[in-house]
C-alpha cells in the first residue's frame, strides 16, 4: 500500500512538473517583459554584470528604481543614477571618469567594449551580443572613497 501511494505521489509530481515546464517559456517571456530583473549596483566596485545577456537587435531598458551613491562620502552628497550637476562636478577632482562627457556619479553601461550613458534610464537596441555591465562614472583607482549603491531594473522588451 505504501509503495502504491509513493508511486501515485511521484506520478502526480511528475505530471505537475511537465505542465509547469510547458508553461514556463510563456511565463518567463511575459514576466521578463513586464517585471524585468532588479539588481543592486555598488559605487565601490568597477564593472558589475547586471545578470542579462543581450543579443544583437534586443531592445533593452535599464531604469534607476532606487538607492543613491557618492564619489566621496566625506565631501559630496549622495546622488541618484543621474549623477552630479555640472556645477558640482567641477568641484570634484578630475581625471577619474569612465565617460568624460558625463558627470561623476552617472550610471554608465557597457556591452563588450561599447560604453554608454545610462543615467536614470535608457532604452537601447543591442548592436552586439554580450553581458550588460553597469557601474558608477568613476574609475577603478578612485573608488576607495565611494559609498552607496543604486537599484536598477533591466528588461528585454517584446516588440510584438
Amino acid at each position: 500500500m505504501r509503495s502504491k501511494l509513493t508511486t501515485l505521489a511521484l506520478a502526480t509530481l511528475a505530471a505537475g512538473s511537465c505542465l509547469l515546464a510547458a508553461a514556463s517559456p510563456a511565463l518567463a517571456s511575459s514576466s521578463n517583459a513586464e517585471h524585468g530583473k532588479r539588481k543592486w549596483i555598488s559605487s565601490e566596485s568597477g564593472w558589475q554584470r547586471a545578470g542579462v545577456y543581450v543579443e544583437p537587435g534586443d531592445l533593452v531598458r535599464v531604469q534607476h528604481v532606487g538607492g543613491s551613491w557618492t564619489v566621496d562620502h566625506r565631501l559630496f552628497d549622495y546622488v541618484s543614477a543621474r549623477g552630479y550637476t555640472w556645477r558640482e562636478d567641477r568641484r570634484i577632482n578630475q581625471g577619474c571618469k569612465i565617460l568624460d562627457s558625463r558627470t561623476y556619479g552617472t550610471l554608465v553601461g557597457k556591452v563588450n567594449g561599447s560604453i554608454f550613458k545610462v543615467g536614470s534610464g535608457i532604452v537601447f537596441r543591442a548592436e552586439e551580443e554580450g553581458f550588460l555591465e553597469l557601474r558608477i562614472n568613476d574609475a577603478d583607482r578612485c573608488l576607495g572613497d565611494n559609498d552607496g549603491a543604486i537599484r536598477v531594473k533591466i528588461s528585454i522588451l517584446d516588440e510584438d
